[in-house]
């Protein structure tokens, strides 16, 4: 038989219970504005019942209930909905940083606006026909100066603001994209760390085989903090301990992080992030082919079979030739025209030296290395790679090249490899555009293995990579290619022309030297500006054309100050097609690179947009579910009081019934 002190017990267990649950829902309503706080829900069960034993069931008896217990306390989450808010907080701070970024890049552009590289250029135009009208008046020298300077300052000033922007090594200020991804790499290392703590405080709860719900949303939302830098992965290890991974590398395992660094191969290559103090090796044969990741999205492993490599085309002279400084008339070579790289050049044999030629050959924006080796011949090489690359020489009025009769040292060849079951010819050993954000380096005939897996596939890191090494790259590249064709192409006509001092064979513009080989545009704005003869006295400006006054003549002669046919050659330049395969003038290119920022910069605003909009669905679904609402919980509390209340009354009523037995009885 039962004890009369039953009813006690029961109601005990029912006052303790409901005291739990009440508690659990005032942490709720606590914590209702918490950010990353999931809701919490104490699970009421039955105690284990008594056996009564009865007449008709002595050794069963019938089922008598204890009360009820708290059996835990759980966290309302959808881990499925958690994973897919970290995946898309990572698109959605990638597109975002993007948006931001290429905006800043438009904004430099100042598109449209009254000064612009198109207006600027328009005016240098302009000022080339001015002159061919009055060639000889310095007012209009002095203006076609100015104009170039213009050009200049804006090429220049263009540069800097990107450069600034990019933070290249020489302009990493504070703000700049390299700043930012220094700043980000800080704050993944401090989330990377608090995450691996929280890892070891939670096992520490939880060895009782309780569930730490606050310690585990507060991991939680390191998690999603540390997604919106990069994008992450995360699993369990057989034991449950959370993992936490960037691509294929491990940065959190239980209570072990491993850290990112901002590292770099060579001054040429951007940096990248890694998880090792040094630049990833990510080839089994670095002799043969090496890979420089940064923001690319290819996920893969690759085999690249390397042919051959590109080599650039080099010829010698086969006599030699001295003196050097003796005329190339003594030589045997006439005075006239020759073609070099499809441009022409005026020898004047009687006053040209070997030396000048080659220094004349050097200066000439034909990208060629010309030098005289120690046997006194005349070597001339391609600066740059490829077949497409090999330097063509044709006589004139002048049998120059007849009378050097070049011999081949070095044939130009292309780069020939084979990754992905396709072949592939490239005229340099430096393949920047065949995987986006991966800069492939060839270096020897053989076959190579490449980890094209980057660390950072997503987050604000990736974006930051992404415009830095993309988006103004690719812009600060065409934008060089543009001032390096501007300043080739009036040197070339300018050198054609004659000053008003009766001197031919001058350059307009500084020779741009790259210190790239197959990029010989590199630089271009940055390094533009007028000769110093130019600046130094108006004269040397070459507005006349000259003219060839008898048949037999093979140079032409200055023919006086009123001839402006070179300045009028010059000023077309402006109309001819210099770009894309002779297809665009300068504005029309200029007009493309515009275009083409805009709507890289409203594929951001889109992407942006639209991922926005799906983190709103996203965290409305795990509101719907994690969310506190205050309504709900306080209609909770009332219930637990009420039944908190009601449990107190039973105990009252158990008493009242003991104190009748043990007092009222006697």
């Amino acid at each position: 038989m039962r004890a009369t002190f039953f009813g006690l017990e029961v109601g005990k267990r029912a006052i303790l219970t409901q005291r739990a649950a009440m508690d659990v829902t005032s942490h709720n309503i606590a914590n209702a504005n918490t950010e990353g706080y999931a809701r919490q829900r104490a699970v009421l069960s039955a105690t284990n019942p008594w056996c009564l034993p009865s007449f008709n069931a002595p050794v069963t008896g019938q089922q008598l209930g204890t009360g009820v217990e708290a059996t835990k306390i759980e966290s309302l989450r959808d881990l499925f909905i958690d994973e897919r808010i970290v995946r898309e907080t990572s698109t959605l701070k990638e597109n975002e940083i993007g948006n931001d970024l290429m905006k800043e890049v438009e904004a430099i552009l100042n598109e449209p606006n009254e000064d612009t590289v198109r207006s600027m250029l328009d005016k240098f135009w302009a000022a080339w026909e001015d002159l061919s009208i009055s060639p000889s008046l310095s007012e209009l020298r002095a203006n076609l100066t100015e104009s170039a300077e213009s050009v200049i300052a804006f090429f220049k000033d263009l540069d800097d603001r990107l450069r600034n922007l990019q933070g290249t090594p020489d302009h990493a200020s504070e703000g700049s994209i390299e700043n930012q991804i220094e700043d980000t790499v800080t704050q993944a290392n401090t989330l990377i760390d608090q995450i691996a703590a929280a890892n070891v405080d939670i096992e520490t709860a939880e060895l009782a085989d309780g569930k730490a719900n606050d310690l585990r949303d507060r991991r939680q939302k390191l998690v999603e903090e540390l997604s919106k830098l990069l994008e992450i992965d995360t699993d369990w290890d057989s034991k449950g301990h959370l993992r936490v991974r960037a691509g294929s590398e491990l940065l959190v395992d239980h209570s072990q992080s491993f850290h990112l660094f901002v590292v770099q191969k060579d001054a040429d290559l951007p940096n990248t992030v890694s998880v090792e103090g040094d630049y990833p090796e990510l080839s089994d044969k670095p002799e043969v082919a090496t890979v420089a990741l940064s923001h690319t999205a290819d996920r893969r492993n690759i085999t690249l079979a390397v042919e051959q490599t590109a080599q650039a085309h080099e010829v010698h002279t086969y006599l030699s030739f001295f003196p050097l400084n003796g005329s190339l008339a003594q030589f045997g070579v006439t005075s006239g025209t020759v073609t070099i790289n499809g441009r022409r050049y005026t020898i004047d044999a009687e006053h040209t030296t070997m030396e000048d030629l080659a220094l004349m050959f050097d200066s000439g924006n034909l990208n060629i290395d010309s030098r005289i080796n120690e046997g006194g011949q005349l070597v001339l090489t391609s600066a740059l790679t490829g077949t497409a690359n090999a330097m063509t020489f044709e006589n004139g009025t002048s049998n120059l090249f007849t009378v050097l009769n070049l011999q081949t040292s070095r044939k130009a060849q292309d780069a020939v490899f084979t990754f992905g079951g396709d072949r592939y010819v490239s005229a340099s050993n430096v393949v920047r555009d065949l995987v986006p954000g991966a800069v492939l380096e060839l270096r020897s005939a053989g076959l190579a293995h490449l980890d094209l897996r980057p660390i950072i596939t997503g987050g604000r890191l990736k974006g930051l990579l992404e415009v830095r090494d993309g988006n103004i790259h690719q812009l600060r590249d065409r934008l060089d290619k543009m001032a390096w064709t501007l300043a080739t192409e009036v040197n070339d006509a300018h050198r054609q022309g004659f000053g008003l001092d009766g001197v031919s064979g001058r350059n307009f513009f500084k020779l741009l030297v790259s210190d790239d080989p197959n990029q010989p545009y590199k630089d271009a704005m940055k390094n533009l500006a007028l000769e110093d003869h130019i600046t130094n006295d108006l004269n040397t400006i070459a507005a006349a054309g000259g003219t060839l006054e008898n048949p037999t003549d093979r140079l032409p002669t200055y023919n006086g100050d009123g001839d402006g046919s070179n300045a009028i050659k010059i000023a077309q330049i402006k109309h001819k097609g210099w770009f894309n395969n002779g297809k665009d003038s300068f504005n029309e290119f200029y007009g493309e690179i515009v275009t083409q920022v805009a709507v890289e910069s409203q594929t951001y605003e889109r992407q942006y947009t639209y991922t926005s909009d799906l983190m709103t669905q996203l965290d409305s679904s795990r509101q719907s579910l994690s969310g506190v609402s205050l309504d709900e919980e306080l209609t909770n509390l009332l219930k637990f009081q009420h039944a908190y209340n009601a449990a107190a009354k039973a105990i009252s009523t158990v008493d009242a019934m003991l104190d009748k037995i043990i007092n009222g009885m006697i």
